[in-house]
């Protein structure tokens, strides 16, 4: 770079040079118009093939730019310590104290600190990987268990048995046969409507590859929780179905004295009552009442403790190669049940899952301020309802206080 310039420079002390010499000329021979247009000539060819070479020079200039910019692009970021050796070269204070011509030198670390994220190594950009990350969904949903059915209404109204005395006997001939009674009533089971939404810049979403996508899949998923919640715990009031597990929806676990396993136990077997023993006692209980149980829903800690149980000589009591049943019943570990809560049950029987709409996700940029801000509002949405038709197919209850009832 620097003998390009000083080229420049001597290109240009030659052609004024030259044309100082021309006008020189001029003066001494004092020559008429003709030679005045000679020389203007002259002096216009010098100044054209000097201009030539300028801009050869300057394209070559440009160009040597343009590789040391790539050069400076592609080159790895420094580190500290690199950043650092460069600016204690390039510091005036720092080379009068080396040499002796100060007592201190004063560096700023500013520009340095700024470059580097790591003072102990080089700064190496991350590889990003593609993609979101979470915790993985619920995998045993209460639908997955149910009848589904589709629906226009806002309710659900079915007729239920309430009551029934059965007369029928044996016949005398002649005699008049046995009066049965039964009492049917309606039963009203409202749609409700479950939903979440959350509010984002519409950058955010236009800019984030995948995000999209991924709220389209998380936000159904926490509904869906909702649901699992509802079906099993709803209060049957306000705003709320009528959950499988609360008091309306499925039968209690029997723990009364009349209870066919209440102290079933006698005080040497208590220590070894568990959990296989109560839900052997639900399932006796559902089926008195003439139902088979399909299901069995737990938390999954009440699932694997029943793994660990042991007899008197410490030796597991359960050879299930992984899957757990209860007399044949297949037992589902969840998170939508409470720990130390159980259901059992013939699901499709019971009850059934009515969808007035199905799971629905909608982008809307109209609503509150959206459009001023640009914001995108996000929503998931269902509505159903839960008719809970034949209560006594699902016995629920607590595994604490059942132990305790089937304990002497």
């Amino acid at each position: 770079m620097e003998d390009l310039n000083e080229r420049l420079v001597s290109l240009k002390e030659g052609l004024e040079g030259t044309i100082d010499a021309k006008i020189e000329q001029s003066v001494e021979k004092n020559m008429g118009s003709d030679y005045k247009n000679q020389l203007k000539g002259e002096v216009n060819e010098e100044i054209l093939k000097h201009g030539k070479i300028v801009e050869d020079l300057n394209s070559r200039i440009d160009s040597l730019e343009l590789e040391k910019q790539k050069s400076l692009d592609n080159a790895p970021p420094k580190n500290f310590s690199a950043n650092l050796k460069e600016a204690l070269a390039e510091s005036p204070s720092f080379k009068s104290f080396m040499n002796g011509d100060s007592a201190k030198a004063t560096l700023s670390l500013k520009a340095i600190m700024t470059t580097a994220a790591n003072a102990s190594g080089d700064t190496v950009p991350a590889d990003r990987l593609n993609g979101f990350y979470f915790d993985p969904t619920r995998t045993t949903r209460v639908r997955d268990l149910l009848t589904t059915i589709s629906t226009d209404s806002n309710t659900i109204r079915y007729i239920q048995e309430t009551s029934y005395t059965n007369g029928a006997a044996a016949r005398v001939e002649a005699s008049a046969y046995g009066e049965s009674e039964f009492k049917l009533d309606p039963v009203d089971a409202p749609v409700r409507s479950i939903g979440s939404q959350l509010t984002m810049t519409k950058e955010m979403f236009n800019d984030v590859p995948a995000l999209s996508g991924y709220i389209s899949t998380r936000i159904p998923a926490k509904v869906m929780n909702v649901e699992d919640n509802q079906l099993l715990f709803g209060a049957g009031t306000g705003a709320n179905l009528q959950g499988l597990m609360t008091a309306g929806g499925g039968a209690a676990f029997d723990e009364s004295s009349s209870a066919a396993f209440y102290q079933f136990f006698g005080a040497a077997a208590s220590a070894y009552t568990n959990e296989f023993d109560v839900l052997i006692a639900a399932k006796n209980q559902a089926q008195i009442a003439e139902y088979l149980p399909t299901a069995v829903m737990v938390n999954p800690t009440d699932y694997n403790k029943m793994f660990l149980n042991k007899d008197a000589n410490a030796n597991y009591v359960v050879f299930v190669n992984g899957v757990l049943t209860i007399l044949g019943t297949p037992i589902y570990p969840s998170t939508a049940v409470t720990a130390d809560k159980f259901i059992i049950g013939d699901f499709g029987a019971g009850a059934t899952l009515a969808m007035r709409e199905d799971m629905e996700i909608s982008f809307s940029e109209q609503h509150s301020d959206n459009f001023v801000k640009d914001l995108v509002t996000v929503k998931a949405t269902e509505r159903i309802a839960l008719p809970i038709h034949n209560p006594n197919a699902f016995v629920h209850g607590v595994f604490s206080t059942a132990i305790a009832s089937m304990n002497a």
